[in-house]
């Protein structure tokens, strides 16, 4: 046992053993607000009247905790976060907690959608101490921001034996304390560094099927997602699955999918009136969500069941994406056009009061055919949410349940718009949940591919409407000028994913419009990011702007979302295929190199890049579409979902490398292309997927 663990495990025993008496601080009643009243942020002002002395992260900051020579609180957190809530109102808002954090300490609000850099920062310094991550991330540093403790959600007596102890080892054990923080800190700048191998990536598909093997022991194959007493959706590790299972004709792997797809849509996880995916379920059968609504996650699902509508054919999933639209367009959508963070959790103080329902509220809202509603909704007197409340589900099979009640398809279309809107209407009495009004890019990117890839789906035309809408808003700044969070007047920082998000949305809309100008800013928006963030001798991305922190970030692994390193692989090797630039593909090639070992051990959070290897280890087609039907055939090629395909269409001749020369008026030609060799051209769709077969 090294001397770094020798003392974090003093420290945490100390910790988890020390009870404190209630203090002498005084109970004063605070009225001024702090720092953070002059920010924009709705989680920060939501701290704003905390008798907590909070001040946002910055220069000035760290220089009063060295002057002063405190230790700093570093408060993460968002506005959606029901635990953030509940730890603000059992601590932060109280005096006697109050007295000891500003007498002692310089406390600093973070809100992790506005800096993701400080967040992932501390939260790997919290995995490097063996604790569970989440928020609140609550963190304990020296004067410099090097953390010597680290937790999420504590109650009062906790949070405050935690900083009467840390008080006193700062005051009495300084050097003990600093040397324990420098080990922590060198073991950060390692986590969060490249470790470029000594030789290249040498990828193959024993990695794949090791990773495999290793993550499929942790699925749930009756309820679908991973086991365990919660469910996380992860869009992105189900989306890797969906195309690996395609090529590898893995039947296991897509009946996983399936189910955990069927499962989602017709559990509580999702809003069966409103739509709109929560962000986990606290149960193992997706029913009791945790109720917060937020956009990324919404964006990947809208992306994931579309691409699995086009495998599968499944008249649920096109369902979920409309609904899941529906509820972006009313409740999401801000007036500027873009979309929203999140919606809260809580409703007039209790978690997810406003979504759910007492026996008594629906049996009077369907006073006439019960026994058919509550059979749809699943609704059992025995089987209440806290002894109180109903949480609505669905069928599974909804043809079985028409089969069983004698319904035909129009009769229950009928009956369950009546429903839902008779429930939608009598929950907007209500109020609504606080909205985070924050237009996050790379959020908001997110939507654009997701909207792209609905409208080639099912064809809709307000879906790749609503895509070019959006797009349009969060580019209208030059990439020098892009920010992160949209504000006017102010200069947010901007992170890699916020570049990266956006060139894939580029490339979706070209690959949905055939519109050349779209593939062109793609290309502009990598161009400028490999001038800011890319390092050649490590063939990564930075996360960011690094100058404040303690070491520079970069991000391999997938969280919440994809991988901006992963991202930023899938779309230099995209674009190096359609412009056969070599000098993208060899980036996304050499990055891969990076990322090899964790393909094996540790797969589920490396899908993205698992995307990656599918395009690198199975063959990788080109599809060329030439003549006055190109985007004809482009459009029927897209619905199909093909793993692996790249399909680009021009109705006139290009001096694109995939058309050039091949153009022929009068003729709609389609040239299926391996590695830039093309076979020779045919003139239907079915005779271009017999080349692809």
């Amino acid at each position: 046992m090294n001397e770094m663990t020798k003392t974090l495990k003093v420290l945490l025993v100390l910790l988890a053993l020390l009870l404190w008496p209630e203090s002498m601080y005084s109970q004063d009643i605070y009225t001024q607000t702090n720092e953070l009243s002059a920010q924009s942020s709705p989680y920060l002002l939501q701290h704003a009247k905390n008798p907590v002395a909070w001040k946002i992260w910055g220069n000035t900051a760290l220089k009063k905790a060295k002057d002063l020579d405190r230790l700093l609180v570093i408060s993460v957190g968002y506005a959606s976060c029901h635990w953030c809530h509940v730890m603000e109102e059992e601590s932060f808002e109280d005096g006697e907690v109050a007295d000891l954090m500003n007498n002692f300490f310089v406390n600093i609000k973070v809100d992790r959608e506005e800096r993701p850099d400080i967040d992932q920062t501390y939260m790997t310094a919290l995995s490097l101490m063996g604790k569970q991550t989440g928020w609140p991330l609550n963190v304990v540093a020296l004067p410099d921001g090097t953390p010597i403790y680290g937790g999420t959600y504590h109650s009062k007596t906790q949070w405050m034996a935690v900083l009467k102890q840390l008080k006193d080892l700062y005051s009495n054990q300084p050097e003990k304390i600093r040397s324990f923080g420098k080990d922590l800190k060198n073991g950060m700048t390692e986590a969060l560094s490249v470790q470029v191998p000594l030789e290249g990536a040498n990828l193959n598909q024993l990695d794949l099927a090791n990773g495999m093997i290793k993550w499929q022991k942790k699925w749930d194959l009756e309820w679908g997602g991973l086991k365990g007493d919660q469910k996380f959706m992860r869009p992105n590790s189900l989306e890797f699955l969906l195309s690996y299972g395609q090529l590898s004709k893995d039947s296991l792997v897509l009946s996983y999918v399936e189910s955990t797809l069927d499962k989602m849509a017709s559990g509580g996880i999702f809003d069966q009136i409103g739509g709109g995916f929560y962000r986990y379920s606290t149960d193992p059968n997706w029913k009791v969500p945790h109720f917060e609504k937020m956009l990324y996650d919404n964006a990947q699902l809208v992306q994931l069941y579309s691409k699995a509508f086009k495998f599968f054919k499944k008249e649920r999933y096109e369902e979920v994406v409309a609904e899941t639209y529906d509820f972006l367009e009313r409740e999401m959508k801000l007036p500027n056009g873009g979309y929203a963070a999140a919606l809260d959790a809580d409703f007039s103080g209790e978690e997810g009061l406003f979504y759910i329902w007492t026996p008594q509220e629906l049996k009077a809202l369907i006073p006439d055919g019960w026994e058919l509603f509550s059979a749809y909704y699943g609704l059992l007197e025995n089987d209440l949410w806290e002894d109180r409340y109903w949480i609505l589900q669905a069928p599974e099979d909804i043809a079985l349940f028409k089969a069983t009640h004698g319904l035909t398809q129009e009769s229950f279309e009928a009956l369950r718009s009546e429903w839902e809107q008779l429930l939608l209407e009598a929950r907007n009495e209500r109020g609504a949940p606080l909205r985070d009004h924050k237009l996050i890019t790379s959020w908001n990117a997110l939507l654009v591919s997701a909207y792209a890839e609905a409208y080639n789906a099912f064809g809709d035309a307000h879906y790749l409407e609503g895509a070019t809408q959006l797009y349009g808003l969060i580019t209208s700044l030059a990439p020098e000028k892009l920010r992160h969070i949209n504000k006017a007047g102010e200069a947010t920082p901007v992170f890699t994913q916020d570049y990266v998000y956006l060139s894939q949305a580029a490339l979706a809309l070209y690959f949905s419009t055939n519109n050349p100008s779209y593939l062109d800013a793609a290309e502009n928006n990598m161009t400028y990011l490999n001038s800011r963030f890319y390092h050649a001798e490590k063939s990564a991305y930075a996360f960011g702007d690094t100058a404040d922190l303690m070491a520079p970030l970069y991000v391999f692994s997938d969280g919440v979302m994809p991988s901006d390193n992963g991202v930023a692989a899938q779309v230099n090797f995209l674009i190096g295929h359609i412009k056969f630039q070599s000098e993208a593909t060899e980036k996304a090639e050499k990055a891969m190199q990076n990322v090899q070992a964790f393909i094996s051990s540790d797969l589920e959070n490396y899908t993205q890049w698992g995307q990656v290897y599918l395009y690198e280890l199975y063959p990788y087609y080109e599809l060329a579409i030439l003549g006055p039907q190109a985007f004809y055939f482009a459009k029927k090629m897209n619905q199909l979902g093909l793993p692996n395909v790249l399909v680009v269409g021009s109705q006139t001749p290009s001096e694109l490398p995939l058309f050039q020369d091949r153009y022929a008026a009068g003729e709609t030609l389609l040239y299926v292309c391996v590695d830039y060799s093309c076979k020779l051209p045919v003139s239907t769709v079915s005779e271009a997927l017999e080349q692809l077969q």
